[in-house]
């Protein structure tokens, strides 16, 4: 709406102009009504876990999602969102596809797909995409969410093509939310995201977040988890994402989560008619949210060390390449990060007193995903947790664990290796 334009029109049309004017502004009051009932009804999106965290939906992704949906139609594949493939397993993605389906070939599409291949031929994922919308206004609003939005610890190295393609797709994805009106497509199927809510929260240890605190000796502002039904997911049991970004704030960085369904639903006919929303997993929920959350603790600490681990390079075996490579684990470097975050977890289980969720994921990460030298990091670090004064924080211990590392041969890597064997045959009896 242009005032200067009305007021012309007044001064040549008299009366007439004058109804004009009354009812466009009508429709002004109108539009921000809704658009204020849209982000009040967003933000019941939302269920507080613990004094410091929530788990809710973001608008933006949710958008970044159906966009990115119609832009594989010219792509052909993102991630696990790939062109021809029945996503029938997960509701909204289908049924989101159907609805905005109309828009495939608009030039906001158009654009959003030719951005999106830019930044997959680049880095390959579209975590940073996720990490970027995450810092900014919930959409339809522009601009960052905080003023001093920078880099964290998990962000790409940036450059100017980069920044540059991600404020375009920014500005495309708020054109696709309010040219295909996502925010009523979002508040129509409301009881579906608050089914999904509702299904997550439960199985999320609410009392985990302050014994992660605990255990590592630091405090964030706040966590930040949100569950992304319109995230697609290749079919198939134990199929899911996680990714968790950094949100930067004025009071320091606020880590986050982004997670997509895990289970695998039978199609029904229309969103109304389900019952179930694809995140009744505890399994796999426990162990992602407090997993990806984790690393916000110690990634940070280990990149002061990161010369020194890679200049041990040699301890990552032949033995242990092979067995870790299966799992995108392809150096000593993020081994020993991915030790050190679920060696935390299975102490924090302890540090709980719950030695039943301790057992559950040494036999994880031991048996499955072959984290072997979990046990020798285990005695060491109890150490740390007998002696908090001489040691208040994980990053005061760290230099020990680092020194341990160090002293290893490649040989007692090699025979952790064949121990991983006997530690799956006992857990799977």
């Amino acid at each position: 709406m242009k005032p200067c334009h009305v007021s012309v029109q007044v001064c040549v049309f008299g009366k007439r102009c004058l109804f004009t004017r009354l009812l466009a502004m009508k429709k002004i009051y109108l539009f921000v009504f809704l658009f204020l009932f849209v982000l009040n009804a967003f933000a019941q999106y939302k269920v507080r876990l613990a004094e410091n965290a929530t788990v809710g939906v973001s608008p933006n992704v949710e958008t970044y999602f159906f966009a990115e949906k119609l832009a594989v139609e010219h792509i052909s594949n993102y991630v696990f969102d790939i062109k021809g493939t029945d996503y029938s397993h997960q509701p909204i993605v289908y049924y989101g596809f159907k609805h905005f389906k109309r828009f495939e070939n608009d030039p906001i599409i158009i654009r959003t797909a030719e951005i999106l291949k830019q930044i997959r031929d680049t880095l390959y994922d579209n975590g940073p995409i996720l990490t970027h919308l995450l810092n900014q206004n919930a959409f339809p609003a522009k601009g960052q969410r905080f003023i001093n939005e920078g880099s964290t610890s998990d962000k790409p190295v940036a450059t100017d093509k980069l920044t540059m393609l991600l404020t375009e797709l920014t500005d495309s994805l708020i054109q696709f939310y309010v040219k295909a009106d996502v925010g009523s497509f979002l508040n129509e199927n409301s009881s579906f995201y608050k089914g999904a809510l509702a299904e997550i929260a439960k199985d999320i240890d609410k009392a985990a977040y302050p014994a992660i605190e605990e255990w590592y000796g630091k405090k964030f502002p706040r966590y930040e988890l949100y569950i992304s039904p319109a995230m697609p997911i290749t079919p198939g049991e134990d199929s899911y994402r996680g990714f968790g970004p950094n949100i930067s704030s004025p009071h320091g960085q606020i880590p986050s989560m982004v997670i997509s369904s895990s289970k695998m639903l039978k199609l029904q006919g229309s969103l109304p008619l389900y019952r179930q929303y694809g995140f009744d997993n505890s399994s796999v929920t426990q162990f992602i949210t407090i997993h990806e959350i984790s690393h916000s603790f110690v990634n940070p600490l280990l990149e002061k060390y990161a010369q020194q681990i890679r200049a041990d390079s040699g301890l990552f075996v032949k033995e242990l390449s092979d067995t870790l490579a299966p799992l995108g684990i392809r150096d000593w470097y993020v081994c020993v990060t991915e030790h050190l975050v679920r060696l935390g977890e299975i102490r924090i289980a302890m540090s709980l007193n719950n030695t039943k969720e301790a057992d559950r994921l040494r036999k994880l990460h031991i048996g499955e995903y072959h984290c072997v030298l979990l046990p020798l990091l285990e005695k060491q670090v109890a150490r740390y947790e007998v002696n908090r004064t001489m040691y208040p924080t994980f990053e005061s211990f760290l230099p020990e664990l680092i020194k341990f590392l160090h002293s290893l041969t490649p040989q007692i890597v090699k025979d952790q290796v064949l121990k991983y064997h006997k530690y799956t045959s006992a857990f799977q009896q």
